[in-house]
């Protein structure tokens, strides 16, 4: 990653303009051409809007790489919506993302392959899924035997996921070599925050060891990821129905229509939640430090009320004699 004093086409202000930005990496190819970089799609983005970098990051997610001008497809506006509307925003945080894109892509729209872009990156209509798979509907997935190499892929990350808290993009790349057999633990460093490195307990009881061993990998949109997902969980009978409030409307259907790769995410925190962790330790072990109101947007489900609370309220033997 190139330093900030290896820039030396940009200003102090401009440094300081586009510090965040620079720290993302964004900068690294500036020097080579600086013209040529204010006409790429970060450079074009970054001049509007130099401190909003998270868009920039969440695209760079789904394609993989510093976003240019040919990665913008329909498909690739479709996930960025779906990852918007799906990450636990508030839908005036996701109309804000989606405008912010929008704006960008309409002044350059002859670059943009993208022919769908403006409807595409209308929000008002989608939905909020917010469902997890309880231990028992994973331990479905981890039974059931995969139709075709792309299901593998599919459900080989998924149940990752959901055993590890890992995102989308960091499930993919986990191997059996991020694991330590001594310790029982496996490490790895997210790809949205290089900074920190997470470590969260294998957990021998689902055999996530044997999904870890599978190196399979493909391209896969994640709207075909999702769609796969979807039916991996009808045919492994998570069909219960469920009624979830949506952003603008209560919405019924049976579970396996309102999960995507999110779910995995939410489903490792709200199975250790129902299991009594606390909500810091379930921060540490999905990334988010001291953060835990990001954790608890994750949680999907209140636990019981635990047996000693209950006992506070029940006659004790003195008060029955």
């Amino acid at each position: 990653m190139i330093n900030k004093d290896d820039l030396v086409s940009l200003t102090w202000e401009q440094k300081r303009k586009y510090n965040a930005a620079i720290d993302a990496g964004y900068f690294d190819n500036y020097e080579d051409n600086p013209r040529e970089w204010q006409h790429s799609f970060v450079g074009q983005f970054l001049m509007k809007r130099p401190d909003r970098t998270a868009t920039l990051n969440r695209l760079r997610d789904i394609v993989g790489h510093i976003p240019t001008w040919e990665d913008l497809t329909d498909d690739t506006i479709a996930d960025f919506v779906t990852d918007c509307t799906e990450s636990g925003m508030t839908m005036s945080s996701a109309k804000v993302y989606c405008a912010e894109l929008k704006a960008t892509l309409t002044a350059n729209k002859r670059k943009v392959p993208s022919t769908e872009y403006v409807d595409r990156l209308n929000v008002k209509a989608e939905k909020s899924q917010a469902v997890y798979l309880t231990r028992e509907e994973i331990n479905r997935i981890i039974r059931y035997s995969p139709e075709s190499r792309l299901e593998q892929f599919v459900r080989r990350n998924f149940l990752v996921g959901c055993l590890t808290g890992a995102r989308h993009c960091d499930a993919v790349r986990l191997t059996i070599d991020n694991c330590d057999m001594a310790t029982g633990t496996l490490s790895y460093v997210p790809d949205k925050t290089s900074g920190i490195i997470v470590t969260v307990p294998v957990d021998e009881r689902m055999h996530v060891r044997d999904f870890l061993a599978d190196r399979y990998y493909r391209e896969c949109q994640k709207h075909t990821f999702n769609d796969i997902l979807r039916r991996i969980c009808r045919n492994c009978h998570i069909d219960t129905v469920r009624s979830i409030k949506t952003r603008e409307r209560n919405v019924t259907a049976p579970k396996y229509k309102l999960v995507s790769s999110h779910t995995a995410r939410r489903s490792f925190a709200t199975n250790l939640y129902i299991a009594g962790v606390s909500i810091e330790d379930i921060a540490i072990l999905m990334g988010h430090g001291k953060n835990i109101e990001t954790t608890k947007r994750y949680i999907c489900s209140e636990r019981p009320v635990s047996t000693s609370v209950m006992s506070y309220f029940q006659p004790q033997k003195q008060e029955q004699q």
